[in-house]
């Protein structure tokens, strides 16, 4: 059954039936008449299946259209809405690789201050030992020491 036969079975077995009795040739007046009116009646009965089958297809074709025009203003409008996520994601890693500077000058300037005050804790150590020393260990020396700082001495 070919593709034809499938969507219009009355008119293939009509134009096949035709073929014959054309072939067999010596068809009277009255068969003439007869299969020409069928061919109209089938003409016509075929005329109102194309279009019938028109109309749909050129609603069909409408509605692809619409929804063809809808998809192309989704697609522009999902297209702006990634330019700008994509626009935030740039402007937030700035803010992030900003912060991270921050960060990393902040650690440097604590390591810094962490330096100083070691350097500072250890000078007051080096003067809190010097003071106990004098004061515990060689008092005679501290208190000539003070003496000359007033000027006593």
């Amino acid at each position: 059954m070919s593709q034809q036969d499938q969507y219009f079975p009355e008119e293939t077995a009509f134009l096949e039936e035709a073929r014959a009795k054309a072939e067999k040739g010596a068809l009277s007046p009255e068969e003439w008449r007869q299969a020409y009116g069928i061919l109209i009646e089938n003409y016509e009965n075929l005329l109102k299946t194309v279009e019938v089958l028109t109309h749909q297809a050129t609603q069909l074709e409408n509605k692809l259209e619409k929804v063809r025009s809808q998809l192309e203003l989704q697609k522009k409008a999902l297209s702006m809405e990634v330019e700008g996520l994509e626009k935030q994601v740039h402007v937030q890693q700035k803010e992030v690789h900003k912060k991270a500077q921050e960060r990393d000058f902040l650690y440097d300037q604590m390591g810094k201050t962490r330096l100083m005050l070691i350097v500072i804790l250890a000078i007051l150590l080096v003067i809190v030992g010097f003071v106990f020393y004098y004061l515990f260990v060689d008092t005679e020396r501290m208190i000539t020491f003070v003496k000359r700082l007033r000027g006593l001495e």
